[in-house]
């Protein structure tokens, strides 16, 4: 016979192929009545092969210890979500998995029938069911033993440290077998899966709270009531988004179900220090990132300050506890020298407890509710509730929320923790001498305000005398055309005396002088406005390029006649931008105010708007990553100055790429106030009487409801950022694959693990991808529907700074609104507005 040719490397790699075909064709996903699986024999999940069955040693550096889990079969390392025998390790060379005669699954220490018991599922039954039973590994992650009448064991009910997508997260676990706590218990070790000392479960008081204990019984976090999308404790996370949601059954009571989106794999998993964290499956990469962990910080671990006290963290990320309104410290001692365990004591008593009238309650904003709350079931509405508070003398607090009706405490409140941002009201019982002297404070601000009021207008009254305010100046050009005099054709300026000195309001504390310049020297340095020195123009009207005597280039935007926006704008561009000082702010130099001219002069910033280079294929690789991420962090400080640092809380309310300049060395400058408003003190709220700005940068609630706050602005830096990252412009993903601007399609694309594909081509090979998927991660968290679930400006700078903190994981916008350029409210029209909290909110009139 002659011998037959060599395979070719073609014909090696079909042979290859067939044969991996062939060997995934005889994996197997049951194990029958009466089998057994030992050695390194695995069952494979079917159809998909998600998950794989066998035994395993989970450290390399003892590889005679073997457990049978569950685990991954695509992801490397390998990822196991369930181990069996986690007391007792096989040490044996051969152990073995068998399914008996009576359903129940057991692991032997070996292949023989009377090798040594190490772990049984403990669901022995009387009579076996015709046809016999058999264990299958689900698609799912689950091993289930079945007959024909339905399952009798599953490993579901019985989990190890993983929560997975499908699981029911119960207080008992279900079966036909012993029943037992369901609780989801770490390792000892990342390489040792024995039970360790933490694990997560429901409370089994039913108040439908999760909670991470330690040695059993020692509460370390818990997560909160659930309301019906969150839990209280984790507001800034949807998780009915994860497919969270609550559920109820006659053997079995209240529980949780979770099913994960099919688009990515995705598990929680109980760590051996204590933290439960949320992973997700990179498909690119098949790598898993961290989405979330809890607790992550000092105020999120169980009764931090104690009872009757708050926890807030700090600037610094440290944790400071306070006691709540109309309590002291138990021991004073111990809590000024920050031992907050023992907490706070009323003082003075509730009315109700010395026989007096006259208790009422304060609201405290942004709270994670305390423990042990429980739900008055004929209450059906608010009155009632705290009505059944106020009439129970043992009642401390009260909340109603629709979705989840009455709760109230007692007298002790623990575990309380106030968020920067989001959370809930919390109700608190206070005696009528806390309430009064809390009015009383109020009351005080008052006169204090007044008297300030008084001494301003006298100061006013001095300053117009002498010629130094530039209010006076602005108001005074608005009702007479000035005329040129002598000292302004010999020196091009109204008066020199009317510079006004801003040196107190300066970031570096250095005297800026705004200077008041007439219309002719504003013809001379602009070339009477020659077409050929205009730089640009806007709503507002033209920008001319301009050249003071000295050579000083300047920018001369000059207010157009047939301008929408105008008057206003222009009187609160001069009186806002000539208070604000900092280096990523643009400098408002002079104005002139002559007839029916209204001019500004600025710095000239020569390399123009972000817009000129982001979006001009010929400039466009100018920008190389690092000055793109400079630049977003550039335009976050400069926003963190406007909201939080200087002396009026300012909304910009027009934050876009075309009103970010460039210096030479192409630092972000924001410039363009016309549209600003401001928040003066502590006011929190501002009525507006126009809603103007870009549609595509201007976030749902202003656009639709006319609520604005510094949140608004977060939206747009978030739209900003997105632009920036992927060098094209919002209005430019209209219609791409349904979404209609770029919120929506970076989202879709960040949450298919396609976030690579966003970042810019001619950054992409060049840039951090870490730190690229990071922006458009906070950028997704910027735009967010609801304004309570943005990030505030110092939370994205701390979250732009840091590499290595855990994200939360942003919702899908829902709300995607055209770009285009509005004002919906003529300047004749008066709207009629009110405010709420902390935003202002104004009825729209068309035109």
């Amino acid at each position: 016979m002659a011998a037959s040719p060599p395979l070719l490397p073609l014909q090696l790699l079909l042979l290859a192929c067939v044969c991996g075909v062939a060997a995934a064709a005889a994996a197997r996903d049951t194990l029958q009545q009466g089998e057994s699986l030992t050695g390194a024999a695995t069952l494979v999940s079917s159809p998909s092969g998600v998950f794989e069955v066998g035994f395993f040693p989970p450290d390399p550096k003892l590889p005679s210890r073997l457990y049978l889990g569950i685990w991954y079969r695509s992801m490397s390392p390998r990822t196991v979500v369930w181990v069996a025998n986690r007391a007792a390790p096989a040490t044996s060379a051969s152990p073995s998995l068998t399914l008996a005669g009576n359903g129940e699954l057991r692991v032997l220490d070996g292949s023989a029938k009377d090798a040594p018991l190490l772990w049984t599922s403990n669901t022995s039954t009387q009579t076996a069911p015709r046809g016999g039973y058999r264990a299958v590994i689900q698609d799912t992650g689950s091993l289930e033993v079945r007959s024909d009448d339905g399952t009798l064991w599953d490993s579901f009910w019985h989990p190890s440290d993983t929560m997975l997508s499908g699981m029911r997260i119960t207080v008992r676990a279900p079966g036909k077998g012993p029943s037992e706590q369901m609780r989801f218990t770490s390792w000892t070790s990342e390489t040792d899966p024995s039970p360790g000392r933490y694990a997560l479960g429901l409370d089994p008081s039913n108040s439908g709270q999760a909670f991470i204990w330690r040695d059993g019984n020692v509460t370390i976090w818990r997560s909160g009531q659930w309301t019906g999308q969150s839990f209280v404790g984790i507001p800034w996370r949807p998780l009915y988004m994860y497919g969270f949601k609550p559920a109820n059954d006659p053997s079995l009571g209240a529980y949780y179900t979770y099913t994960a989106s099919n688009t990515s794999l995705q598990r929680f998993v109980v760590k051996p220090n204590g933290t439960d964290i949320s992973y997700m499956a990179k498909k690119s990469s098949q790598e898993w990132e961290t989405v979330w962990m809890q607790p992550s910080n000092e105020c999120e671990y169980y009764a931090k300050c104690g009872a009757n006290a708050k926890c807030t963290i700090e600037q610094d990320g440290k944790a400071k506890c306070t006691c709540l309104k109309g309590f002291q410290p138990k021991l004073l001692d111990q809590w000024n020298a920050g031992n907050w365990s023992q907490g706070c004591v009323r003082s003075p008593p509730l009315g109700c407890e010395v026989n007096q009238t006259g208790d009422g309650f304060l609201s405290i904003q942004n709270i994670k509710w305390p423990d042990f709350s429980y739900w008055p079931s004929t209450e059906g509405d608010e009155n009632g509730c705290m009505n059944a508070c106020l009439n129970n003398c043992s009642c401390g607090a009260y909340v109603y929320l629709n979705t989840i009706g009455c709760l109230i405490w007692g007298s002790k409140l623990i575990d309380i923790y106030q968020f920067q941002s989001g959370g809930y009201t919390l109700n608190l019982k206070l005696p009528a001498s806390e309430l009064r002297s809390h009015h009383a404070v109020w009351k005080i601000i008052t006169v204090v305000s007044a008297v300030v009021l008084f001494v301003l207008v006298i100061c006013i009254f001095l300053w117009r005398n002498h010629g130094r305010n530039i209010k006076d100046t602005v108001h005074r050009s608005w009702r007479s055309i000035h005329t040129s005099t002598r000292a302004e054709q010999n020196s091009g300026m109204l008066d020199i005396s009317q510079s006004i000195p801003f040196e107190d309001e300066t970031e570096d504390g250095k005297n800026h002088e705004l200077k008041v310049y007439s219309l002719d020297r504003i013809k001379a340095a602009t070339c009477n406005f020659s077409d050929s020195n205009k730089l640009g123009a806007g709503g507002f009207g033209p920008v001319y390029l301009g050249k003071l005597p000295g050579g000083e280039e300047v920018a001369v935007k000059r207010l157009s006649r047939k301008s929408g926006q105008g008057h206003e704008e222009f009187k609160n561009e001069v009186i806002l931008i000539a208070k604000l000082q900092h280096r990523n702010l643009v400098r408002l130099l002079g104005c002139c105010i002559q007839g029916k001219e209204k001019i500004l002069v600025y710095e000239y910033m020569p390399n123009k708007s972000l817009d000129a280079f982001l979006f001009n294929p010929e400039k466009q690789g100018v920008l190389d990553w690092r000055k793109r991420f400079d630049i977003i962090e550039g335009i976050a400080r400069g926003l963190l100055y406007l909201h939080r640092d200087s002396r009026l809380r300012v909304v910009h309310r027009d934050l876009k790429a075309s009103n970010i300049l460039l210096d030479t060395d192409m630092i972000p400058k924001i410039s363009d106030f016309g549209m600003a408003r401001m928040f003066g003190g502590d006011q929190n709220q501002f009525n507006t009487n126009r809603v103007v700005g870009t549609f595509g940068y201007m976030s749902p609630e202003y656009a639709m409801e006319g609520i604005f706050s510094v949140k608004s602005d977060v939206y747009s830096f978030g739209v900003l950022m997105l632009e920036i990252v992927t060098g094209k412009r919002a209005v430019s993903f209209h219609g791409q694959q349904d979404s209609q601007n770029i919120a929506g399609y970076a989202w879709r694309q960040w949450n298919e693990d396609k976030g690579e594909e966003l970042i810019d081509p001619l950054t992409r090979a060049s840039c951090s991808l870490q730190q690229a998927l990071r922006c458009i991660h906070i950028a997704l968290l910027c735009v967010q529907d609801h304004a309570q679930e943005r990030p505030d400006i110092p939370a994205v700078i701390l979250m732009l700074s840091s590499v290595s903190s855990s994200l939360p994981m942003p919702r899908p916008p829902t709300l995607m609104l055209h770009g285009r350029a509005v004002d919906t409210s003529r300047s004749s029209e008066r709207d009629h507005s009110h405010s709420i909290g902390t935003v202002s909110m104004t009825q729209l009139h068309g035109r």
